[in-house]
């Protein structure tokens, strides 16, 4: 039982290199970089200073009404008189949320980033990362895509279900896993020293000890840093808690989540979790998928596994635990073979959807994917709408707060100022076509 659910979060990264990532259809003119990763696209020139006038604001909790917003290059300034304005917006009836953030997920190229901009999503968080070169190609897009925070290599112990997948994606390399006589402070600083921006510590059957994901944890925050730890199974939960780890990645789905086990949770100040219910969702909604993970015995059990999944989400919720907005996306890379579809950017509004349909308001599931997570990964410029905040902006047709599907009613998308050239039209989209 736990190697099968290993293997549902496990099988989101294992099959992202392959397969076809076309998304819902985004327009396709598109921007240059210096950075050859992201070539072939066509220049569109960008205003200097740009108000959005008369325009709804959220503040994290509600919306403030008839707000100018500045944007001046990359970032919102307060707004004075005079002003040279190179572009004016009008914002009447509109709402204007922070650039949201999908905590986990696994884009493989700047179309994937292009997938997730075109939906609002303006930062991402690839929680693994095999090829530190090609990762750090999709970073620093200067405004023009999907801002990617990326982990390097997860620390993985030999013999387990991610070594595998790791053998698959690296050629065998055995210097990548977690040997007994490993140097962990030298794994440590070699992955921050290639370009990570966290630490990502799997835990799970014959995984790492505790004493050795304590050590972890410690290396890296000596340096500052983060470190986030999978965990999709009870037992695990509780090695991650002791090592203190920052983020915990995933719930489970074969049990309840116990009250001494949130308790433990709430101890470790600043200690947060994303969920990946979408992962969840789709991966029961397809019985090709749970039979690739399970076999027959899962067909009879997902429909319960999913209503855990739900359930531990409540759980956390109610204790007042962080929680962040987190697809595991993969986009189309198993719909062939299995019918399921995990795109890039619409999975963070399902996301959302899933939050609010376990308890959550719409207020804080918007929170879940802006200043909640730009908190949690310590991300101090971007989050809110503010001045000195970077210009990471999403303008909305209708009120979220009445409806969490107006998040996707999607009128301009901004990255560092820049205005994204290729805004998806989220509401043609429903999170039940994937399922």
């Amino acid at each position: 039982m736990r190697k099968t659910l290993i293997l549902a979060s496990l099988i989101t990264t294992s099959y992202s290199c392959a397969g076809d990532h076309s998304q819902i259809p985004l327009a396709q003119t598109r921007l240059p970089h210096r950075n050859n990763s992201c070539t072939s696209r066509v220049l569109s020139p960008q205003p200097k200073t740009t108000a959005i006038t008369n325009v709804n604001v959220f503040d994290g909790y509600a919306f403030q009404p008839s707000q100018t917003i500045l944007i001046q290059g990359s970032h919102i300034v307060p707004f004075a008189f005079p002003f040279a304005i190179d572009s004016i917006i009008d914002g009447t009836d509109k709402f204007l949320i922070p650039g949201l953030m999908d905590s986990h997920v696994h884009p493989e190229t700047c179309e994937d980033l292009d997938a997730l901009a075109s939906y609002g999503v303006t930062t991402a968080m690839l929680m693994a990362c095999y090829d530190q070169e090609k990762c750090g190609g999709m970073k620093d897009q200067g405004g023009l895509t999907t801002d990617l925070l990326s982990s390097g290599i997860p620390a993985i112990s030999p013999k387990t279900a991610h070594a595998r997948l790791a053998s698959f994606l690296t050629s065998g390399s055995k210097e990548l896993l977690l040997q007994p006589d490993s140097d962990i402070p030298t794994l440590v600083q070699t992955a921050f020293r290639n370009g990570a921006d966290f630490y990502k510590i799997v835990a799970e059957e014959n995984g790492p000890s505790v004493e050795r994901q304590k050590e972890i944890v410690r290396e890296v925050h000596k340096l500052g840093k983060q470190t986030m730890t999978h965990a999709s199974h009870p037992e695990h939960y509780l090695e991650a808690i002791e090592s203190g780890t920052d983020g915990i990645q995933h719930v489970f789905a074969d049990n309840f989540i116990e009250e001494s086990t949130v308790e433990k949770i709430k101890e470790n100040k600043n200690m947060f979790v994303t969920p990946t219910m979408e992962m969840y969702r789709i991966t029961f909604s397809h019985w090709r998928l749970i039979f690739l993970l399970r076999g027959f015995s899962g067909l009879f059990e997902s429909r319960s596994q999913y209503n855990n999944v739900q359930e531990n989400v409540r759980r956390l919720h109610a204790a007042g635990i962080p929680l962040l907005a987190g697809t595991d996306a993969i986009g189309n890379a198993l719909r062939t073979l299995t019918g399921a579809s995990m795109p890039f950017g619409a999975s963070l509004h399902c996301e959302l959807e899933n939050l609010v349909g376990v308890g959550l308001s719409p207020a804080e599931a918007l929170r879940s994917a802006t200043v909640v997570p730009a908190v949690s990964h310590r991300l101090e410029d971007r989050g809110m709408i503010v001045p000195g905040m970077r210009a990471d902006l999403v303008l909305l047709n209708g009120n979220p707060l009445l409806d969490i599907r107006n998040a996707r009613n999607i009128e301009r998308v901004w990255i560092q100022g820049v205005e994204f050239e290729g805004v998806a039209d989220g509401k043609r989209f429903s999170c039940q076509d994937l399922v």
